[in-house]
């Protein structure tokens, strides 16, 4: 039997699977996925999320600097 907090992390969004979704949107337009009425819409989705992760990555990073010692599971790249 599933536990509710096994549940809920089922159904929770991390900043891994932002990234994720990002890089999914660049390379289907760079493989012409999208058509010309649908990039705006598709632009502005991709421009929020992609600010979202700066900001919520740089957090990230600066509160890895204050705790050196220990290694972060949310680090990631952009």
């Amino acid at each position: 039997m599933e536990t509710q907090t096994e549940n809920s992390l089922d159904n929770s969004i991390t900043l891994n699977d932002l990234v994720l979704l990002r890089n999914i949107v660049n390379v289907a337009s760079k493989r012409g996925a999208f058509s010309a009425e649908e990039f705006s819409d598709i632009g502005a989705v991709y421009n929020k999320i992609d600010t979202f992760l700066k900001m919520n990555l740089k957090k990230t990073e600066d509160i890895d600097e204050e705790n050196s010692s220990s290694e972060s599971e949310n680090k990631i790249e952009i």
